[in-house]
């Protein structure tokens, strides 16, 4: 391009001065030096990107500057060679030194922006490489950070729940029930299994979510007998969405500790699970007492962590409120958004069903 705009002024001052010069004459006097510098550049942006003037340091300086005289004589031969060629009597008026001499000065200015340019480019690719490096790095900090968040949190509630069932047994053997004490310590095993895996997943589908909350409450059914009952409504349509591990375990727990543990005659827990415009929807309502108040001020560690979850895990997507449910007792709406588990992880869910 350059090239073409400078057989163009070529020939406009060729016909300003009225000896004006034909097409193929302009060409061959004007293009070589910029086919040069189309074929040199590249290799100086290159240099300049691995070896970049800024910090300044004085091998790299030298190697510019060494660079810059051989590609600007280089330029100049090509440039006094091409008028040479277009105008032969040149020689018979001028050495090859001073035409050399001239055509260096005259092509000086566009060698300086030229290569200026070019090391202006070099240093922009270098920092936005930079910068890029920077911004991955950073997102893979945070994201490690926020994957061991959430293993701290999923840590808390594990022993948690562990440690509340363990004293559900113990009530059954000081009870002298030993045939459900061991029935209850099956179905634990069964839960422990499922629960505590180590196949380093955060999110499970819901499917897989309610049926280990329905193991949970089968293991306190063993304890509390005709006491407890529950169900479930899941919808077909978010059965497969991911939601995070051990997300219903802590809710429907202190449904249990704030409702049968606390002497209430009976406990119904509801569990529901439907799509809505900001994402997957679960409802879990339970006919206890009205714990409501005590939870929203951050009693208990099941629903303060697994508001803590929430956070880490999806930010101001999710949400968690408590409130009294209407008739009586508890009810706890989650909200988080929509993610279809992958194909792969949907096949077990199926066979197992």
């Amino acid at each position: 391009m350059l090239g073409a705009i400078s057989a163009l002024e070529s020939r406009h001052v060729s016909v300003t001065h009225g000896f004006p010069l034909d097409w193929p004459t302009v060409i061959i006097s004007t293009t070589p030096r910029w086919i040069l510098l189309a074929a040199v550049l590249p290799f100086v942006l290159r240099l300049g990107v691995r070896y970049p003037v800024n910090p300044p340091r004085g091998p790299v300086i030298a190697l510019h500057l060494a660079l810059f005289l051989a590609v600007s004589v280089a330029h100049a031969w090509t440039d006094a060679w091409a008028v040479t060629w277009a105008n032969p009597q040149v020689v018979h008026m001028f050495g090859m030194i001073p035409r050399l001499t001239r055509s260096w000065y005259n092509t000086m200015p566009t060698m300086v922006s030229m290569y200026a340019g070019v090391l202006i480019a070099a240093w922009g690719m270098t920092e936005s490489r930079e910068r890029q490096r920077r911004t991955l790095r950073a997102s893979q900090l945070e994201t490690q950070l926020q994957s061991a968040r959430l293993a701290a949190l999923r840590a808390q509630v594990q022993p948690h729940f562990l440690y509340n069932t363990l004293n559900g047994i113990a009530a059954l053997v000081a009870s002298v029930q030993p045939g459900r004490a061991v029935a209850a310590i099956e179905q634990l095993g069964e839960l422990l299994h499922a629960s505590l895996r180590e196949d380093g997943r955060e999110e499970i589908s819901v499917d897989e979510e309610v049926a280990l909350a329905d193991r949970y409450l089968a293991l306190q059914g063993m304890r509390f007998g005709d006491r407890l009952r529950y169900d479930y409504d899941v919808a077909p349509d978010v059965r497969d969405c991911l939601v995070p591990v051990l997300l219903l375990q802590p809710i429907v727990e202190n449904a249990v500790v704030h409702g049968l543990d606390a002497g209430q005659p009976e406990l119904t827990v509801r569990i529901t699970a439907v799509a809505t415009t900001e994402g997957v929807e679960i409802i879990v309502e339970n006919n206890g007492p009205d714990i409501s108040v005590r939870a929203q001020k951050g009693h208990g560690l099941g629903l303060s962590t697994t508001r803590a979850r929430l956070m880490t895990a999806y930010g101001d997507r999710a949400t968690l409120t408590l409130k009294p449910r209407e008739g009586g007792g508890a009810k706890v709406r989650v909200v988080i958004p929509r993610k279809p588990a992958p194909v792969a992880r949907r096949a077990p869910a199926a066979a197992e069903a």
